[in-house]
Order: C-alpha cells, then structure tokens, then sequence
C-alpha cells in the first residue's frame, strides 16, 4: 500500500509542477500583452485563476500525502506513546471524514450545480473548475487511510519529526556560530 501511496503522492506533486509553470507562463503572457502589446489577452486571466484554484488543491493533496501540512502537535507530542497515537488517529479519522463529506460529497455536488454555467472568456464550464475538490478530496481520504493503518501498526510515528532549522534558535547557539 505504500508504494501506492508514494505513486499517487508523486503524481499529485508532478501536477503540482506542471500546473504552477502553466500559471507562471499565463501570468507572464498576460502582463506582456497588456504592458508591452497595450492590449490585454482576454483569456489569460480566467485560465491563471483556474490553474490557481486547481495547483491548491492538488497542492493541498500533495503536502498532505507527504505528512508536510500544518499541524498544532505540541501538546500531544508530550504525552507517552500510546497516547500519541491515540490522538494522531483521532486526527486522522476527522481529516478522513472532512474529506469524504466536505470534500468528495460537497465538491461533487458543487460541480455539478456548476457543470452548465459557462465561463466567460474559455470554452469550460465552472464546473471543471470545481471537480478538482473531490479529487483532492480523495486522495486526502486515500493518504488519511493508509496514515491512520500506518500508525495503528506502529510502522510510522504518530507525529512525523521536525527537522532542524539550520539557524540557530538561542542567543547560546549564535554565540557558538
């Protein structure tokens, strides 16, 4: 199950990529066209907007899946072990049910109110801009699942480590470099 998850993690990072260059490339095209050309593309604008909503969620997807995303540990990273766990897969039962109901179901239900209301300057309609909810949607849940398994069995802490910040963190430790 984890060489699944690292596929579908790489998948979702590689689309990340390919979308933020698309934005930039929009982005760039549509600051030529009105600073240089003095006439501004008519499309550029609506498409950087969609590649936005679409490189969060997929973003989002991503982060998550590679266990990066934000988190308030503090207190449960004190308790004993088997306490962190507890609290980790509490955790991981919330983002599971958030991603299944808010996400898939509500995403789902959002594009298809907006599957027929035409954008403006693309030959799409809203509702392509929405479907990417529930996909992040799901693979939010997907990556929750095998998070959750994973910390159950004991293969994966229940709070990933932090890693170091290469600056130093106290006036002793400046002192020292």
């Amino acid at each position: 199950m984890q060489a699944v998850k690292n596929v579908v993690s790489r998948v979702f990072g590689w689309a990340s990529v390919i979308i933020f260059a698309v934005l930039v490339c929009t982005t760039v095209w549509q600051v030529f066209t009105r600073q240089v050309l003095n006439s501004p593309s008519t499309w550029s604008e609506e498409f950087a907007k969609i590649c936005f909503v679409w490189l969060s969620f997929l973003g989002a997807a991503f982060v998550f899946g590679e266990r990066g995303h934000i988190a308030v540990d503090f207190l449960a990273r004190q308790a004993p072990l088997g306490i962190q766990r507890v609290f980790a897969s509490l955790v991981q039962v919330a983002i599971l049910i958030f991603a299944a109901l808010g996400m898939v179901w509500g995403g789902i239900r959002a594009a298809s109110i907006a599957w027929n209301q035409n954008l403006t300057a693309l030959p799409f309609t809203i509702g392509w801009v929405y479907i990417v909810i529930p996909i992040a949607g799901i693979a939010i849940a997907f990556f929750s699942v095998i998070d959750l398994i994973n910390v159950l069995k004991g293969d994966e802490p229940p709070y990933p480590d932090i890693d170091e910040a290469d600056e130093p963190r106290g006036l002793e430790e400046a002192q020292e470099a």
